[in-house]
Formats: C-alpha cells, structure tokens, sequence
C-alpha cells in the first residue's frame, strides 16, 4: 500500500513540474501593455546604424535591453525602410503576456512580436518611416555668370524649381527645370541687383519640397547690361523651351538676327543673306567667286563632286579655283569653270 501511495506521489510531483514549464513562472505582475516612442534621424548616404535611433518608454515593469537595425546596407539608401529589433526584458520578477493590440507605437509601425525566456523577454521588430521622402541638401548656390545660376545637384529628386528676386523682390514666377543650372537672361530686364533661390522637388511625391537654398551673392546689372540682355533674350520664353541648352540655342539664333554676310562658329564658316536665309548642299556665288556648303549650311573646302565633275575649293579662303594648279599634291589642274581637267 505504501508503494501505490509511493507512486501516485511521484506522478503528481512529475505533473507540477511539467504544469511550471508550460505557464510563466509565478510574478510579481504581469505586463499586458508596451509602449515606446521611437526618434530616429537617419540620414541618406550615411553608414547604417542604431547610433542615430533612439527608442525609449515611460512604462514600469520592464527595460529596454537592446536596439539592433535588422537592414543589411552598409548605408542608407533613399529606397530603404530601416527595420529595428527591439528587446524588452521584464524586472523585478515581471512576464509579459502582450497582444498585439496592446503595442501601442509613436515613431515606428508594428512588424512582428513574441516573448522568449520562460516570458521575462519580448523581442519587437519595428517599421520606421520610409527615407524616400528624403532629399539631398541643395549646396553651393552661386552665379556661374551674369545671368546663369548652378548649385550642386541633389539625390532623390525629379527637378528643381527656382526663383528671382531684383532689389530684394521677386520679380516673375518660380520656374522649374532638371538641369542643376538655370538661365535667368529672359527675366532680368532692367538694371538692378539680382539674387535667386532654387529647391529640390522629391522624385516620389512631388509635393515634398525642399527648403529654399539662395545664392551666396547678387548679380549687379547696370542699364547699359541690362539693354543688351533685352536685346538678346526674349521675353516672355517661348513655348517649348523649358531647358538651359534649348536657350543657349535661341540665344545663338538671336545673336544673329541683324548680321549678315560670312558668320564664323568655331572653326566653321556659313553665309546668312539679307533676308536672313542660307544655303545648304549647293553653291553660291558671292562676290564673284563661287562656294560651296553642306547640308547643314557651312562652307565646305576641298574637292568636291557634282553633277559628275569634280571641282575644287580652295583651303584657305573657301572660293573655287579656276584655270589653275590646285594645291592637292597631285599636279592637278581646274579648268575655267572649276572643273577638274583629267590627266592623260
């Protein structure tokens, strides 16, 4: 009889401790309720790390243990949304027994929770706010000449708006362009002393702005400068031309609005005629002497083939040669019309 009673004991002895490894151990209080607050200032471009996240809690029961950012980069990239493991340890003889409804968050959004260690920890991994919306710092705003504004580019942005102010006023609208440069020619229309702002625009949402950046110093126009900008610049822009090159290319065409005769680009010669046409892929006769210019409208020097002949035009000046020894090496000659004499 004693070895039944012997027995039954030691089953019920077995039974409490297989109860205690199943159920939190007996507490001084159980914690049902987290609340953390979450300060982040993570910066696009810099190492990744928990030294710039900050996670703190006004509850008693528990303590923050550890913070660890879970995102494998080695920086932070505008398309990350860091990711943390916060570990939470119970004191004072504490469990938790938390839902997830009851994580209540300022800072950071709800990934994932559990309780580990006989329930005295919480591991939490948290969601911070996407770095999407993040722009790079507009720097180094200055006046590349008197009418062209550079900065240095941004990251993360679709375009850069810009405005212009004359004597501490704005003067015309805020512009928008691509380019990490804008021509302001077109709206400097009278003397004064000129200073403009530019802000990047977020390539995701493109009400996020950034802060207006302005130029480290103005640019001082006289009348004199000014009547000449009104000369050269139209105003208002013409439809169409939103891009700084777009205007280098009108500005090249007004430049030439009142000038005739031979025109030098570079190494490259054109004629522009009185009534403001040229010719391309033929010849001309000016003053006499007879030229040649391609398809684009520039003069072309050389032999050149036409109509089964070949004429030749000379280097220096440009003009056809006639009745002559042309200076190709070959002996060579042109007669009267310029055309190429075959030897025999």
């Amino acid at each position: 009889m004693k070895s039944i009673r012997k027995a039954v004991f030691v089953l019920l002895a077995a039974a409490v401790c297989l109860w205690r490894t199943e159920t939190p151990a007996r507490a001084e209080e159980v914690i049902t309720r987290i609340s953390l607050t979450v300060e982040a200032d993570l910066k696009v471009g810099e190492i990744a790390g928990e030294r710039n996240i900050s996670v703190t809690t006004d509850d008693s029961g528990y303590e923050i243990r550890r913070v660890e950012v879970l995102n494998e980069n080695e920086r932070w990239a505008y398309y990350d949304v860091p990711r943390i493991l916060v570990e939470l340890e119970a004191v004072d003889g504490n469990v938790f027994l938390v839902e997830k409804s009851s994580v209540r968050l300022r800072g950071a959004e709800y990934d994932y929770g559990r309780t580990v260690d006989d329930f005295t920890r919480y591991l939490l991994v948290l969601r911070l706010p996407s770095l999407r919306d993040q722009m790079g710092n507009v720097e180094d705003v200055r006046w590349e000449s008197a009418t062209t504004g550079r900065w240095t580019p941004s990251y993360n942005m679709s375009s850069y708006e810009v405005r212009l102010f004359v004597d501490g006023k704005q003067t015309g609208s805020i512009y928008s362009t691509k380019e990490s440069s804008f021509d302001f020619g077109s709206y400097m229309r009278k003397a004064g002393s000129y200073r403009f702002q530019v802000r990047a625009v977020n390539a995701s949402d493109s009400r996020i702005k950034g802060p207006w950046e302005e130029a480290s110093s103005d640019s001082r126009l006289d009348e004199a400068a000014a009547e000449q900008l009104r000369l050269i610049y139209p105003n208002p822009v013409p439809e169409g031309v939103t891009e700084p090159g777009q205007m280098e290319e009108l500005k090249a065409a007004l430049a030439y609005k009142d000038r005739y005769g031979w025109i030098q680009e570079g190494d490259r010669w054109w004629y522009r005629n009185e009534d403001g046409s040229y010719t391309a892929g033929n010849w001309q006769l000016i003053d006499d002497k007879w030229y040649y210019f391609d398809s684009d409208g520039y003069m072309v020097t050389g032999w050149i083939d036409w109509g089964e002949k070949s004429y030749y035009c000379d280097p220096e000046s440009g003009q056809m040669l006639v009745s002559t020894l042309v200076p190709d090496g070959l002996g060579r000659r042109v007669d009267s019309t310029g055309a190429m004499i075959p030897m025999g």
